[in-house]
């Protein structure tokens, strides 16, 4: 009888650290290589200046009447509207100063409230006339 010999199967391994080493070689000498093309484009001149959206300037009026009442630009409000009034009239114009009438007989006490709210709004100029 003949004797078969077996083989041995050992682990084979295969290292692959120098495989890494060789791929990142590469990776970098590509990377260095490599020339970076500048894209063109197109120049814009822009204008240095903003166009200008002023809006026109105006004056906003509030008159005070015998009865205590305020309106303004000819339209009855509350104390409470005239914060609200003042934002939208500032929307439209560009509100230089504040005109305030108020009669003779209209009490310190509206005046006051009303000189309050506007410079709790925006502190402009505000100018104040008796109405005969």
């Amino acid at each position: 009888m003949v004797k078969q010999h077996k083989k041995s199967t050992a682990n084979a391994d295969v290292d692959m650290t120098p495989m890494l080493d060789i791929v990142f070689i590469l990776l970098i000498f590509f990377i260095v290589t490599t020339s970076f093309v500048k894209e063109h484009a197109i120049e814009v001149n822009r204008p240095l200046a903003k166009p200008s959206l002023e809006n026109p300037k105006k004056q906003a009026q509030f008159t005070i009447t015998e009865n205590d009442s305020i309106y303004f630009a000819n339209r009855l409000v509350t104390p409470e509207q005239i914060i609200a009034n003042l934002a939208l009239f500032a929307a439209q114009f560009e509100m230089t100063n504040v005109q305030v009438t108020a009669s003779e007989q209209s009490s310190h006490k509206t005046l006051v409230t009303l000189l309050d709210k506007i410079k709790q709004y925006q502190d402009v100029p505000i100018s104040i006339s008796t109405s005969l």
